[in-house]
């Protein structure tokens, strides 16, 4: 089965709580009280779907990018080619439309236009 797909903070809950506990024990104490996730290490899990805890514990998971990585990362490949002094004019003028899309946007992500 494929891993599942879960926020960054869920993933850093996950592998807090499963270098601490047992599968079965972190599965019971989210049946008992879901929303009883209360540490700072593990509060993401608050009112986590069982069925995505499950898969998570048993299948594995991954750790999904925010929207703001996600521009970071499509921005780096222009940047870098700018940098490196390979980019094609196209490619310049998509690096500047990402960072006109975000200045419009009134979306500050570090790395492309903070």
């Amino acid at each position: 089965m494929a891993k599942v797909k879960v926020s960054q903070e869920v993933a850093d809950a996950l592998d807090y709580v499963t270098r601490n506990f047992s599968n079965e024990a972190i599965i019971d104490a989210h049946v008992r009280c879901p929303n009883g996730w209360h540490m700072d290490e593990n509060k993401a899990l608050k009112g986590l779907d069982l069925d995505v805890l499950c898969q998570a514990l048993y299948n594995g998971y991954t750790a999904e990018k925010t929207p703001d990585e996600k521009v970071l990362e499509y921005f780096n490949v222009y940047r870098n080619k700018i940098l490196d002094g390979t980019a094609t004019p196209t490619e310049e003028l998509v690096a500047q439309a990402i960072e006109t899309t975000c200045i419009l946007l009134n979306a500050k992500i570090k790395g492309v236009n903070c």
